[in-house]
């Protein structure tokens, strides 16, 4: 079987054979061949959110893998999204011929086309092909993602039974134990205080007891209940903030889900599959326009070379190229966007895919620290502990009182046995002597003849007692009743006094076989097993029940006597009543009467006596003895008041009152049986009633229980996944571990090496450096020179363009001024410039004389173009001559510091000679030898230092000179590029208004035109005019003509505008700034003006108010046509609504309804023409038996068909159907389709029957039963 492999970060959908695959580790390996996907970080889930099971895997359709490595923060980078596309550039299409009068030009103009509109069809195909292949791996993306967080939410939904299950009892426990903590002292002190027997302290201590007046606090160790309560706080502290922390981490758990089940629901109704089918649709519209124009070029070859023909060729390529290829274009571009746009939502949602994959492994971490939490929770014995001893002190009183309970029912117990054991031996040693006496009588009078000899050896009973317990201290009931006494003499908790005081009424409660023997009867009979040992020490049970059968029948004759005697008793009351009516005057009186009256009082009972046969109740019988007591003591009042005139039926009357004291009597007797039947009723309702009880009980624990092992059995296979899948992540864990130090290790050698390299680089680019350096000191000189030269004409030309730009200032103030004179001129540019454009905006689309201010536009912006063009030229030369000054500057640095150096030399060298100067001069003071070689020495040096003295001052006065020429040349360069980043930005701001400007007229003018065009005008322009005329209603499309899908909208739009639209070099227009020649720029505005200036607003503004006129005309027209169909149709309605209807019934029609022939009675159907089978629901309100036919109208149709089937199923079942439910009320065929109408009549009061009633009746043809025998027969009747 062929399994679908769905990849969740990639969306890619694989095929594969499971039937190749032995485990599911091969299953993975496949996987990771084809994705890329390590094995071991491979996790494989079903469309439901479960983990893949080799097991199951035949029976799946579908696998979503996913990459654990996704979900981590650091490894978002494994998601790569799919490059956008090129945009697809269209070609032109083919629009030259060499002979418009030739139909051979025309032709193969014809296949150029076509072959062009192919080529835009293959390549379509192609986008439509790669869309639909995003779309479906958007969709397997979502798949998965669905399939995540089902997985997450099985999850959670294993431990909500268990975490449940642990607050049911925690946070009682937690109050248990505070309570514990806080009260335990004070249950010491109850135990302390609250004396005991010492037999008991004895026997359940097991040791001996030194106190003379034990209590409670002797039955625990106080070493170990302070221990337990040192260690109380801390434990209810620790065990108070296990639970405190899973409660928060739960919350956690639950608030993440919903926000991540929130968010998928927001993703799934953002989701771009919506559009899944735009693409083919539209591949559809670019198909259909293909083909028209395949169909024209077909068409064209079968012309010939006529003027017609031509003329008509002429006319199709014109529509060609006004409609279907303009059309063509924007089909092929919507295509290109669709693809696109599906790019978009691909990478979109393959990156929140990811995001979605983190929070769920957040949540997945969660529920495992909760899952880990309530299992510490669970385990918590240490602090279990301690609160059970703890518990053990509070619950002494209980305790000790459970134990003296249970002392005295064995105590109990044993007596019991002992007595009932002598009692049994006694009376079986009663039955056995009666037996042996029988034997003997029996043998002295038959059995000597025959047989043995007398066997004297009659079978007996022997008791003997085993298994004696272990005495228990023997307490009576009245020390559980003193010890209760002292109990509630102290503050004792109230829980634990009402445990003990239950512990003493359950001594008084009845054991189990006393209250079988209290409700002996079982399903109307004695049950034999409840008599308890009755049953042993009662013999003869066959004379029981022959005993218990005569007393039925006993029963029985009196109930059929008292029956007898009440019903002459209601015999002669009813004849006491007849006669004592007082309009009754003449009264016929002897035996005749008597006997009729005997007659009928016999017919009347044995009526009564079949009446009272057929019911076997009691409940009957009992209301009419009540109702005879009642009409006796009504008889009695009456019969006072006429004793009277009734004295000659006074021993009549006697007589009768003797009867119904014996009746009183009899009626006792029966209350009493009846009372008794009851009982015995109620004690089997009882019976019943625990029985199911327990039935119930019994079933809701083993559903319990099956659910119970059914989520052990569920946690035990998540355990399972888990730890395989945590060994899993381990290992793939370690793997990425490896993976990134072998990957850090190279990019540390790869470091290392570009490092010496950057190194090795950097010194062979000083030395570079420092060569240039050299050369450039050497030209020093020069440079500084035409440096200050090239300023000069800088400054000049900086001079020319701050007149330009005031002039250009001058000019837009006097536009300002002449557009807006009362409004005050702005002091910034931009404002100025976007006060004009939003006038120049105003004026398009207000002003009738827009063709003079497109003209002044025309030159202001030429004019602009042109002094922009010259600005950037010097702009750019001063740049140029900029970054030149500054590379000079920096060598005259360089040649003043050396020129410094070289001062700072000469002026030591000076200080040197001075010295020597000195020095000499010392020593011819002193009156050294050889004064003239000193003499020559010091004139020399004296010479030297002069020459020094006047080299180093031209030293000084030349640097002082550069360094003053440097600054003002550093001066001057600042200011020059302030004036030159200014003028550019300012120059940059206007170029962006004027593409503003631009595009506003052109969109104005674009809106213009489709405003026209919408209202059913067409613009043509020739020579420079524009002209308007109306298209004619019948080439109008009634479709919207703003719908972009219909292939043909694009047909209602004018042929410039078509053109303008269409043509990619007309939409090139608009960008005619962009081009840096000037002469292409002039050419392009040119083109600019020539194509949108020449609009007419005058014809424009004519033209839209007479079609307002026209509209409002019509309007006024229509709605007065729509006011008198309103009314003929408010006509027509009354009329109909007073009309009987004979076929196609519906709710609110008028019907009349007659009896169908041949049909059991009740079957009333609806008069019609070929609408058989409509019958009427009968109604009270119908009085549907005293009527011929009836006129009512149609308030609700129920369609119903036959099934026949319903009536094979058992009797226990289709009584319980109502009447409401049977589809064949009127004996139809299996099969047939019938309709059940409910109405009311129209005009109550009418006459039921009308003159013709009966042959109405003969004249209806209505079918009731749609049988195959029945329409045969009724044939050959006919």
């Amino acid at each position: 079987m062929a399994l679908q492999v769905l990849i969740a970060h990639t969306g890619l959908r694989l095929e594969v054979d499971t039937a190749q695959f032995s485990i599911l580790d091969d299953l993975k390996a496949w996987v990771s061949r084809k994705t890329s996907i390590p094995p071991q970080h491979i996790v494989a889930l079903t469309p439901h959110g479960r983990t893949v099971k080799f097991t199951s895997l035949h029976t799946e359709k579908e696998m979503f893998i996913y990459d654990i490595r996704i979900s981590s923060p650091g490894n978002a980078n494994l998601i790569t999204p799919v490059p956008a596309p090129k945009r697809y550039v269209i070609p032109n299409a083919p629009n030259t011929i060499d002979d418009v009068q030739s139909i051979s030009s025309w032709q193969e103009l014809y296949k150029e086309r076509r072959n062009w509109a192919m080529h835009l069809v293959e390549d379509c195909g192609q986008m439509n092909t790669t869309t639909l292949a995003l779309y479906s791996e958007i969709d397997v993306i979502i798949k998965c993602l669905d399939a995540a967080v089902a997985n997450l939410e099985i999850s959670i939904k294993t431990i909500e039974p268990k975490y449940n299950d642990l607050k049911k009892w925690v946070t009682p426990a937690l109050e248990e134990h505070r309570t514990l903590v806080e009260n335990w002292e004070q249950y010491l002190d109850l135990a302390r205080n609250t004396p005991i027997s010492p037999l008991m302290v004895k026997f359940m201590t097991r040791q001996e007891t030194k106190k003379s007046n034990p209590t409670l606090e002797d039955l625990i160790e106080l070493d170990t209940a302070r221990k337990a309560g040192k260690l109380a706080p801390t434990a209810h502290r620790r065990f108070s903030d296990k639970a405190n922390q899973l409660n928060n981490t739960a919350s956690q758990m639950y608030r993440s889900l919903e926000s991540l089940i929130a968010d998928f629901e927001k993703l799934m109704s953002r989701s771009a599959l919506g559009h899944s089918t735009d693409s083919a649709q539209l591949l559809e519209d670019i198909e259909a326009v293909v083909k028209q124009m395949d169909s024209d070029y077909r068409a064209a070859l079968g012309h010939g070379n006529t003027q017609r023909d031509v003329a008509q060729a002429s006319k199709t390529a014109s529509v060609h190229t006004e409609h279907l290829v303009p059309t063509l274009k924007k089909r092929v571009k919507e295509m290109d966007e669709l693809l696109h746009y599906a790019t978009d939502a691909r990478n979109s949602i393959a990156s929140e895919s990811a995001k979605f994959m983190r929070y769920v492994t957040e949540i997945t971490s969660l529920h495992n620290n909760v899952k880990s939490q309530i299992n510490v929770l669970n385990q918590s014995v240490d602090d279990m502990t301690t609160f059970d001893y703890l518990r053990l002190i509070h619950q002494l009183p209980y305790m000790y009182a459970a134990f003296v309970s249970e002392a005295v029912r064995r105590r109990e117990w044993v007596d019991k046995v002992k007595t009932d054991s002598s009692t049994l031996a006694n009376e079986m040693a009663l039955f056995q002597d009666e037996e042996s006496k029988r034997r003997r009588k029996w043998q002295k009078m038959i059995g000597s003849m025959y047989g043995p000899d007398l066997d004297t050896n009659v079978m007996g009973l022997e008791v003997n007692l085993l298994g004696e317990d272990k005495p228990w201290p023997a307490l009576t009931k009245d020390d559980l009743t003193d010890f209760v006494q002292l109990l509630q003499e102290q503050p004792v908790d109230q829980s634990v006094l009402d445990d003990v005081l239950k512990l003493v009424q359950e001594l008084d409660n009845p054991t189990k076989q006393q209250s079988k023997r209290l409700k002996a009867f079982k399903n109307g009979s004695i049950h034999e097993v409840a008599l308890g040992r009755s049953g042993l020490m009662i013999r003869g049970d066959d004379d029981l029940l022959q005993s218990l059968q005569e007393d039925k029948g006993k029963l029985e004759n009196k109930l059929k006597t008292a029956e007898s005697r009440v019903r002459r008793l209601e015999d002669l009351l009813h004849r006491q009543s007849q006669a004592s009516r007082p309009g009754n005057l003449f009264q016929p009186q002897g035996p005749q009467q008597r006997e009729r009256g005997n007659s009928g009082s016999s017919i009347r009972s044995s009526r009564f006596d079949d009446r009272r046969r057929s019911s076997d109740g009691i409940d009957p019988l009992m209301r009419r003895i009540t109702q005879l007591e009642n009409e006796l003591r009504e008889e009695k009042q009456r019969s006072s008041r006429l004793q009277q005139e009734l004295a000659a039926q006074s021993d009549h009357h006697e007589n009768i009152k003797g009867q119904h004291e014996d009746l009183k009597g009899q009626h006792e007797d029966l209350k009493g049986q009846i009372a008794e039947v009851n009982t015995t009723k109620q004690d089997l309702l009882e019976n019943m009633e625990a029985l199911e009880r327990e039935f119930v009980e019994e079933r809701k624990n083993l559903e319990n229980e099956i659910k119970t092992l059914r989520a052990r059995l569920e946690d035990t296979e998540d355990e399972i996944e888990q730890f395989d899948e945590s060994r899993q992540h381990e290992k793939a864990g370690y793997v990425v571990r490896v993976e990134e130090l072998e990957a850090e290790l190279e990019q540390i050698n790869k470091q290392r090496q570009d490092d010496a390299l950057k190194a090795q680089g950097q010194v062979e680019f000083l030395r570079k450096e420092t060569r240039i350096q050299r050369e450039q000191q050497e030209a020093l000189e020069q440079q500084v020179q035409s440096a200050q030269e090239e300023t000069q004409d800088v400054s000049r030309k900086l001079s020319v363009a701050e007149e330009a730009l005031g002039d250009h200032w001058q000019a837009l103030k006097r536009l300002f001024t002449e557009l807006l004179p009362e409004a005050a001129v702005p002091d910034n540019f931009v404002d100025l410039s976007d006060v004009l454009l939003t006038q120049a905006g105003t004026l398009v689309e207000k002003s009738r004389n827009s063709e003079a201010d497109i003209d002044l536009l025309k030159t202001k912006a030429e004019h602009f173009t042109a002094t922009i063009a010259e600005l950037r030229e010097q702009l750019a030369e001063k740049d140029t001559k900029l970054s030149e000054g500054e590379m000079k500057a920096v060598h005259l640095r360089e040649n003043l510091a050396e020129e410094k150096a070289k001062v700072i030399a000469l002026e030591q060298e000076l200080a040197d000679g001075r010295e020597q100067l000195t020095e000499l001069r010392a020593k011819l003071s002193d009156g050294e030898t050889g004064p003239e070689a000193l003499q020559t020495r010091l004139e020399e040096e004296e010479k030297k230092v002069m020459a020094l003295t006047e080299e180093v001052a031209s030293k000084q006065s030349h640097v002082g000179s550069l360094e003053e020429e440097l600054r003002m040349f550093q001066e001057k360069a600042e200011s020059l590029q302030g004036k030159m980043s200014n003028l550019n930005s300012q120059y940059e701001h206007r170029d962006e208004k004027t593409k503003d400007l631009t595009q506003r007229l052109y969109s104005q003018n674009d809106r213009m035109c489709r405003l026209l065009e919408r209202v059913g005008f067409a613009i043509t322009r020739k020579d420079g005019d524009m002209t308007v005329t109306k298209i004619p209603r019948s080439e109008r499309n009634a479709q919207n003509p703003n719908d972009s899908s219909d292939p043909g909208s694009s047909l209602r739009k004018s042929g410039t505008l078509s053109r303008v639209l269409g043509d990619s070099t007309d939409l090139e227009l608009l960008y005619w700034l962009n081009n840096s020649d000037l002469q292409a720029e002039n050419e392009k505005y040119e083109a600019f003006m020539n194509k949108i200036g020449n609009f007419d607003m005058e014809l424009f503004s004519e033209t839209v108010y007479r079609r307002i006129k026209e509209v409002e005309h019509m309007a006024r027209k229509w709605q007065r046509e729509a006011r008198s169909y309103r009314e003929k149709a408010h006509l027509l309605q009354k009329d109909s609504h007073e009309k009987i209807a004979f076929k196609h019934f519906k709710e609110g029609d008028l019907a009349l309804f007659l009896p169908t022939r041949n049909q059991q009675a009740g079957a009333w159907a609806a008069f019609n023409v070929g609408f058989p089978h409509y019958f009427l629901r009968e109604q009270d309100a119908h009085r549907l038996r005293h009527r011929e036919w009836l006129v009512a109208r149609i308030s609700r149709i129920q369609e119903r068909v036959v099934d026949l089937s319903k009536s094979l199923q058992p009797s226990s079942e289709t009584d319980s159907i109502n009447d409401e439910e049977n589809d064949n009320p009127f004996q139809l065929s299996d099969g047939l389709r019938w309709y059940l109408i409910d109405a009311f009549e129209d005009k109550p009061g009418a006459p039921s029957t009308p003159g013709m009633g009966k042959s109405t009746v003969a004249a209806n043809t209505v079918e009731a039963t749609a049988n195959i025998h029945t329409h045969a027969t009724g044939g050959k009747e006919s």
